[in-house]
């Protein structure tokens, strides 16, 4: 009776046993990212501003400047570097056109804010735009900053009479700003 029962016993643990064995294997998994360097002026629509210089009211004073429409720039910018190559700056140059006599132009980039992350950039002061490249910002990594505005760094631009013996009355002055992403 003991074996009758202790066999279908056993014949019950067996195939338990069969299906509770372990085994173990490997999966190679790779991973790739080609190496970015994206920048984007936003709202992204007529960026343009705006600036007028217009005759003061009082005898004797200089001209009064004023930026005739509040176009609030944002730079954005997304940037994934290649191996432990070392960082990124956005330079800033007059590319077409020129500014009249006597006027220079600044252009200033604020502290990141936005919905991005990673290394961005720090902002390099307010600079003199010309016909060279000069940094905006620098010290840019592996970051992304978001997109539109409110994302990235605020761009505001000034303008200074420094040599009004050499300014003329005129009609309207176009130029174009360009920004790169350049490897440090």
């Amino acid at each position: 009776m003991f074996l009758k029962y202790g066999l279908r016993f056993l014949f019950l643990l067996m195939p338990v046993c069969a299906f509770s064995q372990w085994d173990n294997g490997q999966v190679s998994v790779f991973f790739s990212m080609p190496e970015v360097a994206l920048v984007d002026i936003e709202p992204g629509v007529n960026n343009r501003i705006h600036f007028t210089l217009s005759a003061s009211t009082e005898s004797g004073s200089q001209p009064v400047i004023e930026e005739s429409a509040d176009e609030t720039l944002w730079i954005n910018y997304s940037s994934a570097l290649a191996g432990q190559q070392g960082s990124r700056s956005v330079t800033a140059e007059l590319s077409q056109g020129a500014l009249p006599e006597g006027l220079r132009l600044y252009l200033e980039a604020s502290d990141y804010t936005g919905g991005g992350d990673g290394q961005v950039g720090q902002p390099a002061g307010k600079i003199e735009l010309s016909n060279q490249p000069r940094p905006v910002i620098t010290g840019i990594g592996n970051c992304y900053t978001g997109d539109g505005i409110q994302n990235g760094h605020r761009l505001t631009f000034s303008i200074e009479i420094f040599d009004y013996a050499n300014m003329a009355a005129a009609g309207q002055f176009n130029f174009v700003v360009l920004y790169t992403l350049t490897d440090n």
